[in-house]
């Protein structure tokens, strides 16, 4: 009698939907356990395709929990047509919320029915509602974790592709993370073979806020291309970025000094960081040079104990004189790492 009447209950306030949505998620223990976990999906269906985004959200996340504890039997019979049913929705919420579910399932299913996911998924990537676009786009990196080495190359990659010339930047911003996950299956040959050119557009954008993604996830992208010329491409957007027009972008860019150290060749990368460096310790934002701050002391491993003193250490001294306390204190909290490279005696 319990699941027909939460079947019913779909129509009431969102507080309690949402957490009839969490709830769900841990109801195993009282349908008989895993083995009948399948009969919570209807209800989690019908949560699913909810008007309010964080009670699709919730339900989303306890389906992919109910998953984890099915065998491939009630996957096939019970998921796929749910994830079928809601990928055909005639509104959006259902056809969002199915993106969620793809990565869950792709595991627990035969070949026969992998391709049909994956086709599944290929249309939510071209679907016409740029809010069905951004859910595919989000959910990408999850369902390229699953997908065999092969399909990273035919599936991940056109797919990727599209949403990341995609006309709305709220779906481009979006695609940085897969970009992340589908380097990291890629070989070094490969990366330079179907990523350049995109990779370049992306950290081009016109859009700051995908810049800002770009920026906030470069040194792992840079790290998993692996190709030195690729590297050495992306080392020029780096300094590019800490160029940029937009303060977040700039900001975004200097928490990744730390690994942009690592990338090329020592020498070239102190040469190169100095004008940058010198431009942003006077950054027009308080909260730019508070995160250069932060994070211009892993620098000294590279510019080595002479560089150091030379090229940061009167850097470090203007940021020690800066107006902002936040400014200040950063550096103070990281003068560790300064006196580990140039010793007690030259600070």
């Amino acid at each position: 009698e319990l699941i027909p009447f939460l079947d019913e209950s779909i129509d009431d306030e969102d507080e309690l939907l949402l957490a009839l949505a969490e709830l769900l998620g841990d109801f195993v223990q009282y349908v008989g356990g895993p083995k009948y976990a399948y009969v919570l999906l209807r209800p989690l269906e019908n949560l699913a395709a909810a008007e309010e985004t964080v009670v699709r959200e919730k339900a989303v996340e306890s389906i992919n929990k109910l998953v984890s504890g099915m065998d491939q039997l009630h996957v096939e019979e019970y998921l796929i047509p749910c994830i079928a049913r809601l990928s055909s929705g005639e509104w959006f919420t259902s056809r969002s919320s199915a993106a969620g579910l793809y990565a869950s399932a792709y595991g627990k299913v035969t070949d026969a029915i992998q391709s049909k996911l994956r086709a599944g998924y290929e249309a939510l990537c071209k679907d016409d509602m740029p809010m069905i676009r951004r859910a595919a786009a989000s959910n990408l990196k999850d369902v390229v974790e699953k997908i065999s080495d092969d399909h990273v190359v035919s599936f991940a990659i056109p797919n990727f592709r599209q949403l990341a010339e995609d006309d709305q930047d709220s779906v481009r911003l979006l695609t940085v993370e897969p970009l992340v996950a589908i380097t990291k299956r890629l070989t070094t040959e490969e990366c330079k073979q179907h990523l350049g050119a995109i990779v370049q557009s992306l950290c081009v954008d016109k859009s700051w806020r995908v810049r800002y993604m770009v920026a906030d996830h470069f040194v792992s992208l840079a790290t998993n291309i692996k190709d030195a010329d690729l590297q050495e491409e992306l080392l020029n957007v780096a300094i590019s970025l800490m160029h940029d027009s937009e303060a977040e972008v700039r900001g975004a860019v200097c928490t990744q000094l730390d690994g942009l150290a690592g990338l090329g060749n020592s020498e070239a990368i102190v040469g190169r960081l100095q004008a940058p460096l010198q431009e942003l310790v006077d950054d027009p934002s308080q909260h730019v040079r508070a995160t250069l701050a932060k994070h211009i002391g892993s620098l000294c491993r590279v510019f080595g104990k002479e560089g150091t003193i030379e090229h940061l250490l009167p850097l470090l001294l203007r940021l020690l004189k800066d107006s902002f306390p936040d400014v200040r204190l950063n550096i103070i909290s990281k003068l560790d790492a300064v006196d580990s490279v140039v010793g007690i005696d030259s600070l």
